[in-house]
C-alpha cells in the first residue's frame, strides 16, 4: 500500500504463518530504485572489464609464449654468431699473410685516434656487422693489389726464346777472353745458326738492330717495367714499336757481337736491374 509520504511493505513467512507490516518512507522507495540501477550499471561495467581482462591476459599469455620461444631460437643463433666472430678475427693473420710477400716498401706510421667503444658494450649482430664492413674493406684492398700483382705476373717472361743448354748462367763467371771475374747480367743458350727465337712473352719491340758486343739484338718491353733482351742474332724479323705476342719467332740465332760461338744471350731486366732468367720460368 502505498500513501502520498509513505508506503507499506507486508512480509510474509514462507509458511504463511506470520505477516509482518512495514510503514517505510517514500525516499526509501526511491534509494532502492536509483540502487538497484547503480548495481546493475556496476555488473555490466566490471563484466566488461572482465571480458576485457581476459582477453588481454590471453593476448599477454601468447605473447609470453611467442617471446619464449624466440628466445630458444635466438639462444643458438647468438652462441652461432660469437663463433663466427672469432673465426672472422683469425682472418687478421691471414691477410697479413698474403698481403706480406706484395707489400711495399713501408710508410711512416699513420696517425690514428678519436673516441673509442669497447667490443664488449656492443651487441653479437653488430659487432658482427663491423667485422663484415671492415673485412669488406680488406677484401677489395686485396683485391686491387692481386690485380696489380697478376699484371706483373702476367707481364713476366715465363719462358725461355729457345730449349737448350745453359752455356753461362746468370751472375759472376770467369771471363773467356781474359779469364778475369766478370758479372754475367743474362744466360747463354746454346744453339746452332739459325735456330729460331721466340718471344718469352708478349710485349712491344723496344728495339731492334745491331748494338755494340751484344751484335744484332732485340729488346721488348713487357709493361711494369719488365723487358727481355735477345742478342748475338744472325737476323731479325721485327721492327721497332712492333707488338708480338708470347712465342712468336722475333729471330734467328747467330754469333754476331762479341761472342766465342754461335748461341743466344738473353736477359730480363725488372725496373733496369737484370735478374736470372731461370727463376721466372714456370715450373
Amino acid at each position: 500500500m502505498v500513501t502520498a509520504s509513505h508506503f507499506k511493505v507486508l512480509v510474509v513467512r514462507g509458511d504463511g504463518r506470520s505477516i509482518r507490516r512495514l510503514n517505510l518512507p517514500r525516499w526509501v522507495l526511491s534509494v532502492a530504485t536509483v540502487a538497484s540501477a547503480l548495481a546493475v550499471t556496476v555488473n555490466a561495467v566490471l563484466l566488461v572489464d572482465y571480458v576485457s581482462l581476459r582477453r588481454q591476459h590471453a593476448a599477454v599469455t601468447a605473447t609470453r609464449d611467442r617471446l619464449e620461444e624466440r628466445a630458444r631460437v635466438l639462444e643458438p643463433l647468438e652462441r652461432r654468431l660469437v663463433e663466427l666472430r672469432d673465426e672472422m678475427t683469425t682472418w687478421d693473420s691471414l691477410h697479413a699473410a698474403i698481403l706480406s710477400p706484395l707489400a711495399r716498401a713501408r710508410r711512416a706510421p699513420l696517425g690514428i685516434g678519436g673516441p673509442s667503444r669497447p667490443i664488449g658494450d656492443l651487441e653479437p649482430i653488430d659487432l658482427l656487422l663491423a667485422y663484415v664492413h671492415d673485412e669488406s674493406q680488406r677484401l677489395r684492398a686485396l683485391g686491387r693489389v692481386t690485380r696489380e700483382a697478376g699484371n706483373i705476373l702476367a707481364a713476366l717472361p715465363s719462358r725461355l726464346p729457345l730449349s737448350s743448354a745453359v752455356n753461362s748462367g746468370f751472375g759472376l763467371r770467369r771471363s773467356p777472353w781474359t779469364g778475369e771475374p766478370e758479372f754475367h747480367a743474362g744466360i747463354d743458350l746454346a744453339a746452332t745458326t739459325g735456330t729460331p727465337v721466340k718471344a718469352a712473352a708478349s710485349g712491344v719491340v723496344r728495339s731492334a738492330g745491331h748494338a755494340g758486343s751484344y751484335g744484332n739484338v732485340v729488346t721488348l718491353d713487357h709493361g711494369r717495367g719488365i723487358e727481355s733482351r735477345y742478342g748475338h742474332l744472325a737476323s731479325i724479323d721485327v721492327v721497332p714499336g712492333q707488338r708480338v705476342e708470347l712465342d712468336q719467332r722475333i729471330g734467328l740465332t747467330g754469333n754476331t757481337g762479341h761472342s766465342t760461338a754461335p748461341h743466344l744471350h738473353y736477359e730480363v731486366l725488372v725496373a733496369g736491374k737484370p735478374v736470372d732468367p731461370r727463376q721466372l720460368i714456370a715450373r
